[in-house]
């Protein structure tokens, strides 16, 4: 059997959204529901963390020691090192109803954010693009669970989940105009997998979907819908993962301890963690933003 390893104990209410910064061999992650951004040091295995005041739906790399993350009142650029935060006045949010959750930047560096709603309420999310100008233009409408996105490593398809639907959905990806079209389902998450959540591809253009409410992160083939491999995990709500390491090959896995009822908890104690896995292929470095903050 292939298990993931705890790394760090966290007792995360809803981990979410790993990246690993390759210079500084950290590992960036949230707890979306307690507004915590966590980084882990691969080197001396130490953790910290900042407390923020809200909740906190993504993070993604952009210039050095700065960071940009969806707040749930906006979107804010946040430099560790000095602790300075500040709003950007982008994708701003009045709608105590509304959250963002799960961002990534694309190929050319704009980021890819979406929105759900707190109470799950179907079609009430979107996904936008950010472009370097910190212009917004809305990419796909009445969404429910906004959850993974990934590009091929051609850069010619982009990935993307939304939770409520149980499929994968690919589209074609302008990599100039870094535009998407031609969406469509390519396969279906059977129901009692758990659901499709955060996602990461590999060097060999195979999708790793972290399953809630499954206890494992799966590697998909997206263009046959095989099951490559089955990575477990001892937690059952998992939530997203990423590639990390000096070599790319570490699979960083979080979770959440988010709806467990306190029964679930006593049989899954390590509910919350980060966890890693050592894998055989690579993944990719992250992308930044490419915008001014």
């Amino acid at each position: 059997m292939q298990k993931a390893n705890l790394i760090y104990d966290a007792k995360a209410t809803l981990g979410e959204g790993p990246f690993w910064d390759y210079e500084s061999e950290q590992l960036f992650w949230v707890d979306i529901e307690a507004g915590v951004l966590h980084c882990h040091y691969d080197k001396t295995k130490e953790n910290s963390n900042w407390h923020l005041e809200e909740m906190v739906g993504a993070v993604v790399p952009s210039e050095k020691e700065v960071l940009l993350l969806a707040l749930e009142t906006g979107l804010v650029s946040f430099n560790y090192k000095t602790i300075n935060i500040q709003s950007l006045a982008v994708l701003e949010n009045s709608d105590p109803n509304l959250r963002f959750n799960d961002g990534k930047c694309d190929p050319n560096g704009n980021l890819w954010i979406g929105t759900m709603h707190k109470g799950l309420k179907s079609g009430y999310g979107n996904l936008f693009k950010v472009d370097h100008d910190l212009q917004v233009t809305l990419q796909i409408k009445n969404t429910s669970i906004s959850n993974g996105m990934a590009w091929s490593p051609d850069k010619t398809k982009f990935y993307y989940i939304d939770t409520a639907v149980y499929e994968v959905w690919q589209y074609d990806f302008d990599a100039v105009k870094a535009e998407i079209s031609n969406g469509k389902p390519i396969f279906k998450i059977p129901e009692s997998y758990g659901g499709a959540d955060g996602m990461t591809i590999d060097q060999e253009g195979m999708l790793w979907i972290a399953h809630w409410g499954g206890g494992c992160v799966r590697r998909w083939n997206p263009d046959t819908a095989e099951v490559l491999a089955k990575i477990e995990v001892d937690a059952p709500h998992v939530t997203s993962c990423c590639f990390g390491g000096k070599d790319l090959k570490t699979l960083y896995i979080t979770t959440a301890r988010s709806s467990m009822s306190e029964n679930n908890l006593k049989l899954y104690p390590k509910s919350g963690g980060l966890f890693g896995y050592k894998t055989n292929i690579g993944g990719f470095k992250v992308n930044s933003f490419k915008g001014k903050l």
